[in-house]
């Protein structure tokens, strides 16, 4: 009979036949979510056996692993700023690096006092952020906008999931567009589609052909969503307000002048672990 041993011994030939990275963690943590383990449990039972209903399952998601498949989306599973997520193929899958966005919108928060926050998260995707946000700010209200129904489905869900459902509204929106241009919010944050078209063979196998594309790529330069967002962003921001948003590697000076074009004051350019400028901060002037 089949154990957790032999079944995890054939994923790792298997994924490692396709080249696939990590093929032992990968292989530990889908055969955990078929058991309902964590991958402590799933390492301290070698001599389990397996139902055939079970290999089954395993199986599947393994040559779905060995075909490129990321595995968030095969788990349906992403840790965010320690708060757990569903994604699906609809969605991008979050990174560790849009984790300093929240970090820095949460301080800006901060520094504009007590009180209620009002937010837009603007192409949400999972929820991400608008939900690690409002899940460490029970004092902001916001609105989630995205073009794809599918996400925002998923970002709802997310919100439920996490406690924050009723701090967060969703919208289906192209950016920003549809909301009246007044000042409507203290803080807009994003993550949009940075990346230019002819940079997409430079993505991996994972995220080319099964991340969404309206998600990753954003015209010939990649600069397209930020000339579209920091316009949008300007008259629906009070006076004072602040916009957050993630950038491409090598990207930030080119987005930080767009944004001074603007009326914008640049505060802060954090940098994420690799030391790449990742996250523009900036005030909204007058005007």
């Amino acid at each position: 009979m089949e154990t957790v041993q032999s079944a995890l011994e054939w994923a790792v030939r298997e994924l490692s036949r396709h080249r696939i990275d990590s093929p032992r963690m990968s292989s530990e943590l889908m055969l955990g979510h078929v058991l309902g383990w964590n991958r402590e449990r799933t390492l301290t039972h070698p001599e389990k056996p397996l139902s055939p209903e079970t290999i089954d399952r395993f199986r599947s998601m393994v040559l779905r692993r060995a075909g490129g498949e990321p595995l968030q989306y095969i788990t349906g599973r992403q840790e965010f700023y320690g708060l757990p997520f569903r994604v699906t193929p609809a969605v991008l899958i979050p990174r560790p690096e849009t984790e300093i966005l929240v970090e820095r919108a949460l301080a800006a928060a901060m520094a504009l006092g007590e009180g209620t926050i009002r937010f837009a998260d603007v192409g949400t995707g999972s929820g991400c952020i608008a939900v690690s946000f409002a899940r460490n700010l029970p004092a902001a209200i916001g609105l989630a906008t995205d073009i794809s129904i599918d996400a925002l489905a998923v970002a709802r869900e997310n919100a439920a999931r996490n406690g924050v459902l009723k701090q967060i509204g969703f919208v289906r929106a192209d950016f920003l567009e549809g909301l009246s241009p007044r000042p409507l919010f203290d803080l807009v944050l994003s993550n949009p589609p940075y990346v230019a078209a002819e940079d997409a063979v430079m993505l991996t196998r994972e995220v080319r052909e099964h991340e969404p594309a309206a998600a990753l790529f954003s015209g010939g330069s990649g600069l397209d969503s930020y000339r579209r967002l920091i316009p949008q962003a300007g008259s629906r921001l009070v006076q004072g307000g602040r916009l957050l948003v993630e950038v491409g590697a090598g990207m930030s000076e080119q987005v930080a002048k767009l944004m001074e074009e603007a009326g914008f004051a640049i505060e802060d350019i954090a940098r994420d672990l690799q030391g790449i400028p990742r996250c523009i901060l900036a005030r909204r002037g007058h005007g």
